[in-house]
């Protein structure tokens, strides 16, 4: 199980350089590591920013909002590695080209993501036991997300409201697994 989940952050770091324009930050395991207080400080607003947390223990809480303009030259980029049970990540996308890398070791984690916009990049691995992804996108268009879970009874819901030129994958490697996915058009 481990040797398996080397493999996913591997292949996490791997499509996540692969998204990246070469002017944008490419995400390493290291990066995730990395916690920069100042960014936890202080409100960034503008394109080309970067987010990095790193939360350790149990009943953590992460929300995180990014809005890029239309006109934005850079990409937002946010990077979040959770270690614990019982945390919880609310990540608010609006915009294009925002990047998310996201990863929660543990049991009974939770990520949620709201996103509306074109070109962004979502990453997320669990692993652990119990652990929830709860996705919404809204008239997004030409998204890339990849969404991993290893461990048992984790689930994964995802809704698509108006969403066009998707491309996503889902790999969950356990027992007792649940997939819900909702789609509709406008």
């Amino acid at each position: 199980m481990v040797l398996k989940f080397e493999h996913a952050i591997l292949a996490l770091i791997c499509w996540m350089t692969c998204l990246s324009p070469a002017v944008s930050q490419h995400l390493t395991e290291q990066d995730l590591i990395l916690q920069p207080s100042e960014l936890l400080t202080n409100n960034l607003t503008g394109d080309g920013n970067g987010v990095f947390i790193n939360q350790l223990g149990n009943f953590n809480e992460v929300e995180v909002t990014q809005v890029q303009t239309e006109t934005a030259l850079l990409e937002n980029l946010t990077r979040v590695l959770q270690s614990g049970n019982d945390n919880q990540a609310w990540i608010v996308q609006e915009g294009g080209g925002n990047e998310l890398a996201l990863i929660q070791y543990g049991e009974e984690n939770l990520y949620k993501l709201l996103t509306q916009g074109t070109g962004n990049a979502t990453v997320v691995v669990q692993n652990g036991i119990g652990n929830e992804i709860i996705q919404r996108l809204i008239q997004s268009h030409d998204n890339n997300i990849e969404l991993v879970q290893e461990g048992n009874n984790n689930r994964i819901v995802q809704i698509l409201d108006g969403v066009s030129g998707r491309n996503y994958a889902i790999r969950q490697v356990g027992d007792g697994l649940s997939v819900i996915i909702r789609q509709s058009s406008y």
